[in-house]
């Protein structure tokens, strides 16, 4: 089954910072395929993409509906995809058309729905996972409180939303000295996600279970965030005789 895409009268035009800061990534298609190359993406998280992947990938069900909030570089969509299998369901939104385009013409034969939608505007369902993947570093403060609580709106009770990201490296990694002057001229907005936790911009935070798990010394983050489900909604607990 092809990729569809479901175009979304909402959309207005692209966040003015797409272009203004990230025209190599999202503008220039010939940057773009380089980038879009997982050796080029395991050089850029110094040999951690396969394993932050393969951590993302086992907290996402088989057979279930996921959405993904923003189109990514590698096979990650790939892989998502295959993780979910045919019987689930899969849908990835972005606001940039070109990247839904991109992604589009490389997903083959894949159960994806590929949708043209802004995630900083509130989502229409709910999900047993959504997805989102080395997006927040690239986002102003606004609009990433408002994608994350977009998000956790959307995950129904006891899903997850998934959050992969760039995190404050530890004092002993010595990369942390390349990483913020190279952040402050590529990516203006990590060093906010580096001294912020992301269960913090959560307005409901004490819905959600959260937990968080750290790669290279600090440098990625994991964070689950399960949806509790509601007391009158658990089953009730049948009286022992005994």
């Amino acid at each position: 089954m092809k990729a569809i895409v479901i175009k979304n009268s909402k959309i207005t035009q692209e966040p003015a910072y797409i272009t203004e800061l990230y025209p190599l990534l999202y503008k220039n298609k010939k940057w773009a395929r380089f980038f879009d190359d997982n050796r080029v993406q395991a050089v850029l998280t110094f040999g951690f993409y396969r394993k932050i992947l393969e951590d993302m990938l086992e907290d996402i069900g088989t057979n279930s509906s996921v959405l993904q909030v923003g189109c990514t570089f590698g096979n990650q969509i790939e892989k998502t995809a295959e993780k979910i299998g045919k019987y689930g369901e899969y849908t990835v939104i972005d606001v940039v058309k070109s990247e839904i385009e991109r992604v589009k013409s490389k997903v083959h034969g894949q159960k994806i729905n590929l949708e043209i939608q802004d995630a900083r505007k509130p989502l229409s369902r709910k999900y047993d996972t959504v997805l989102c993947y080395m997006l927040l570093h690239e986002l102003p403060i606004a609009s990433r409180e408002k994608v994350i609580n977009n998000v956790l709106d959307s995950v129904r009770d006891g899903g997850r939303a998934i959050f992969v990201d760039y995190n404050q490296p530890t004092d002993w990694n010595l990369l942390r000295f390349i990483l913020k002057p190279f952040n402050r001229l590529f990516f203006p907005f990590t060093e906010s996600l580096w001294k912020t936790p992301i269960k913090n911009y959560a307005k409901k935070s004490t819905h959600f279970a959260w937990y968080k798990k750290t790669y290279g010394s600090g440098m990625y983050q994991k964070v689950v965030a399960v949806r509790r489900t509601p007391d009158e909604k658990k089953p009730a607990v049948k009286q022992s005789f005994y």
